[in-house]
């Protein structure tokens, strides 16, 4: 069950982390020009751009190591780190996604975030996806298979 909850991680943060290389690089997609694309996938009220790309790359480098800290965790990567950081990490990652995940569905949050069609794919699709990579990392970081706690 570990190993599924690794890869999963892995996969949906890998490709989350490739999107926001596209968009650093300027692509579109699933929009037709930036406007659409900032209030599909940003959806702060009033936004007509997207985020700079530098900005937007160093998004993607976090995502990155946020899909690779599962394996470091369980040390399928080798690391010099000490366990006390990549515990320190796992908790880091476990607190900003459940966060994100359950901002979705906080009023004032929602409020804030309003621009369409961004609030309703976050209410369906994007802050229970969140919120479900929070709490699989908390169950990494709560079995601490490891034996390091």
């Amino acid at each position: 069950m570990t190993i599924m909850v690794v890869v999963l991680i892995a996969l949906v943060l890998g490709l989350t982390s490739v999107l926001h290389l596209y968009w650093a690089a300027g692509g579109l997609w699933p929009a037709s020009d930036e406007l659409r694309l900032a209030r599909t996938v940003i959806g702060a009220n009033g936004i007509t751009t997207m985020p700079n790309r530098w900005l937007t790359a160093a998004v993607a480098i976090c995502i990155a190591l946020a899909a690779i800290w599962p394996m470091i965790w369980l040390r399928w990567i080798v690391t010099p780190a000490p366990d006390w950081l990549l515990t320190v990490g796992m908790a880091v990652l476990c607190l900003v996604f459940l966060g994100r995940g359950v901002a979705g569905f906080v009023p004032a949050v929602k409020r804030l975030n309003s621009e369409e069609p961004f609030a309703s794919l976050d209410a369906r699709y994007f802050s229970p996806l969140i919120l479900g990579l929070g709490l699989a990392f908390a169950g990494l970081l709560l079995l601490d298979p490891r034996g390091i706690s």
